[in-house]
């Protein structure tokens, strides 16, 4: 089965999960009149750094930058179970109509994009709670100072029944 499902660093996150060569499924997105929660860049801040843990079966990592310019910036690479290159993205985190959203283009292992070249998926922040960010199918969950989840709901493009993925992330040094 293969997917496109988002992370941020997802982390965050982000997608697939036995074969990587064509993506078959996209996240659920949220209703286009959903209403935006308000935020900041500073209040996800705490984001900042290098992230190691496991979902999808594998080990997943993820860097996000320091905010700058309302802006942070990440990286995701996901590794199958065997060792081998699963799939990476590139991904930020911006200020957007006074709340925030969640941006990722995601890559084969082969550096072929699952986007087309001039579009990215985009996540606005639908809701926040205390320790908790929710772009539109991806929640990310602070579980401590230096740890947090992020839960992604899957939707298959071929009609088979969503799936959730829970990606757990830890704090290292680089």
């Amino acid at each position: 089965m293969r997917s496109i499902a988002v992370v941020i660093l997802s982390a965050a996150l982000c997608a697939p999960l036995s074969s990587w060569a064509q993506p078959k499924a996209a996240p659920a997105a949220p209703a286009k009149d959903a209403a935006l929660a308000p935020a900041k860049i500073s209040s996800i801040e705490w984001m900042k750094g290098y992230w190691v843990g496991e979902g999808f079966g594998g080990t997943v990592e993820t860097i996000m930058t320091p905010a700058k310019a309302g802006v942070m910036i990440g990286t995701f690479r996901h590794v199958k179970a065997d060792g081998r290159a699963g799939f990476y993205e590139l991904c930020g985190i911006e200020e957007y109509e006074g709340s925030l959203r969640f941006i990722v283009k995601h890559f084969h292992p082969s550096w072929v994009g699952w986007e087309e070249k001039d579009h990215a998926f985009q996540a606005k922040l639908s809701r926040v709670g205390k320790d908790e960010w929710q772009f539109g199918n991806m929640l990310v969950k602070r579980t401590g100072k230096d740890a947090f989840t992020m839960e992604l709901n899957i939707v298959n493009k071929d009609g088979g029944a969503p799936r959730k993925e829970i990606l757990k992330f830890k704090r290292q040094a680089l």
